[in-house]
């Protein structure tokens, strides 16, 4: 028994590390900009963001109390604590007695540190957006891969998810799913034995590509097609109101069904778009740290995949190490791109640095926990880096903790730092003749 929780220790203890930091900065209400959502259902149309209500509405048909659904985000908050933790725990199991065991854990330690750990998921701004539930199936989906060896099975399951994930949000193409193209491209690279005939290799390819191409369909219809049987906003808000006690918020209803995308666009993004780039900058100024080590760790990820970083792979077999082309790491990489539509077209920047920073850590945790060859001598490499330099690292891990968690539309600390940057350079002004 005792050597059983020595070996899985981590996971318990993950949980009980994150599920302590949200009890002790849990909000008292879910932010009324999303809230409505909760309410709404199929019934008013066959439309992105009813999954979730329609849900609900199994348990509460006739009135939805906003009390049942703050219980049910706080519910849900803690089964993805459970998932997030059995995934980054699971991998750091695996790397156990490895020579990158440290740089996981340090990669994890700054992840669970940085404004894009799973608290950005319950800032103010952010409690109860749908986010939270994309980022839970996503998480689901991945331990299904990391635990079955079907390739079929894995498949159908990918694309399932994918579909929750545009049902609860058409956004999911532009935040998680890039984690979930990883997903299926790793079930693709490591089939089990059986699995590895080209035949059946080409198979597999094909219906990969398939149910990527049937969950873009989907979002096209959820994105331009689809409407709900409402002609205005009034009537909306009216016909929820009779439903539920939630805040609902018309701002948010009216731009997502009764305006154009050109209208949102200008009347949202246009508006504020000076002040998005700039607090976006300070961001990437405050974030800094971890955006070097990241790139630095895609270059030696880049640089394992040589011919050296081949034969590493060939001699880890008996590891149950893999590595697959370099294609593989240039599509995982060039998945981050799908997160630009998202900067562009809309003001929740907060909403998506904080995904961004949590698809790019798992990404490398999921090939982690898949023992892949690349990944693991990158990993190497960055424990040889904390070992070398061990401060620096402290001082990164300091300084993102530091910083408080994203809101929806941006990182708390930009403007306070904007704003401070701006008085100390007006004091030094007063000094100069």
């Amino acid at each position: 028994m005792n050597e059983k929780f020595r070996k899985h220790y981590r996971i318990p203890f993950l949980f009980l590390l994150m599920a302590t930091v949200f009890l002790c900065t849990l909000p008292d209400e879910l932010h009324g900009w999303n809230s409505g959502w909760y309410a709404m259902d199929y019934s008013l149309g066959l439309d992105s963001r009813l999954f979730i209500g329609s849900l609900l509405r199994l348990f509460y048909p006739d009135f939805l109390p906003a009390s049942a659904v703050y219980a049910f985000t706080v519910l849900s908050i803690l089964v993805l604590l459970a998932l997030l933790s059995y995934v980054l725990g699971y991998a750091l199991e695996r790397a156990e007695g490895m020579s990158g065991q440290t740089g996981l854990t340090v990669l994890t330690a700054l992840y669970l540190l940085s404004p894009g750990s799973p608290a950005y998921l319950w800032s103010t701004e952010n409690m109860g957006r749908f986010d939270l539930y994309l980022l839970l199936v996503t998480l689901a989906a991945g331990i299904v891969c990391l635990r079955l060896r079907s390739v079929p099975v894995c498949l159908i399951v990918l694309t399932i998810c994918g579909l929750i994930g545009l049902s609860i949000h058409q956004g999911y193409l532009f935040t998680f799913f890039p984690l979930l193209f990883t997903l299926f491209l790793t079930t693709l690279a490591y089939t089990g034995t059986a699995d590895r005939q080209p035949r059946k290799i080409r198979l597999y390819s094909i219906s990969a590509f398939l149910c990527m191409g049937l969950l873009g369909a989907v979002f096209f219809y959820f994105q331009f097609l689809s409407h709900i049987h409402v002609d205005t906003c009034g009537e909306l808000v009216g016909i929820l109101s009779s439903r539920t006690d939630l805040a609902l918020n018309e701002s948010a209803f009216r731009y997502e069904y009764f305006s154009g995308i050109t209208q949102s666009i200008q009347e949202l993004v246009f508006n504020e778009l000076g002040e998005r780039i700039r607090y976006g900058v300070i961001t990437l100024l405050l974030l800094s740290p971890l955006a070097v080590l990241y790139g630095w760790f895609w270059k030696q990820i880049w640089k394992s995949c040589s011919d050296s970083g081949i034969r590493k792979a060939s001699e880890n077999k008996e590891k149950g190490a893999g590595c697959p082309s370099p294609l593989f790491y240039l599509c995982i990489l060039l998945s981050q791109l799908m997160f630009l539509p998202a900067f562009a077209l809309t003001i929740d920047w907060g909403r998506w640095f904080g995904a961004f920073l949590t698809v790019q850590t798992l990404q490398i945790v999921f090939l982690a926990a898949k023992k892949d060859a690349v990944v693991l001598s990158a990993l190497e490499t960055l424990s040889a880096a904390v070992h070398r330099h061990p401060l620096l690292f402290l001082f990164m891990a300091v300084w993102l903790g530091n910083l408080r968690k994203f809101q929806a539309t941006l990182l708390p600390d930009a403007p306070v730092f904007f704003a401070s940057l701006y008085k100390l350079l007006h004091l030094f002004q007063l000094f100069i003749p």
